[in-house]
């Protein structure tokens, strides 16, 4: 710190955009102390698949941004840049659930895996089919 002072730069203590350890003075010390435990759950092989299904999922839901990159955009730069972003957003939304059941598996449930998603898409399919069917008249 009193070679900060001595250069030939000027050193000013009470600017906000300096880190808060060049201001150590009086009263005011590192925190140091044991890192607190972690509830976190135990990670095994079928709770990866379990995750990594999820992630490949919802990256391939996401990739549908690619079909209103072809109605808006003419260039295939740009509707190829839809899909990736779709593709993005839906991993990363994925990641941060699966972080968040590791951290706090009581409050966010584990996602399932492929042939369950798979099930409940049918038959989520098969009953909004239903319900068109029966507007429509068939």
């Amino acid at each position: 710190l009193a070679q900060a002072r001595s250069s030939s730069h000027s050193f000013n203590p009470e600017l906000p955009c300096l880190p808060s350890a060049w201001s150590w003075g009086a009263g005011t010390r590192p925190r140091v102390g044991p890192m607190p435990d972690a509830k976190g759950k135990a990670i095994d092989g079928a709770l990866v698949s379990s995750m990594l299904t999820n992630v490949a999922v919802k990256a391939a839901v996401g990739s549908l941004a690619f079909i209103p990159g072809c109605v808006v955009f003419r260039g295939a730069a740009l509707r190829c840049l839809c899909g990736g972003l779709g593709m993005g957003f839906g991993a990363g939304m994925a990641w941060t659930q699966a972080d968040l059941h590791l951290r706090h598996p009581e409050l966010v449930p584990m996602p399932a895996s492929l042939t369950s998603e798979a099930e409940r898409m049918k038959a989520e399919g098969a009953a909004r089919m239903a319900s068109l069917r029966a507007r429509i008249g068939f």
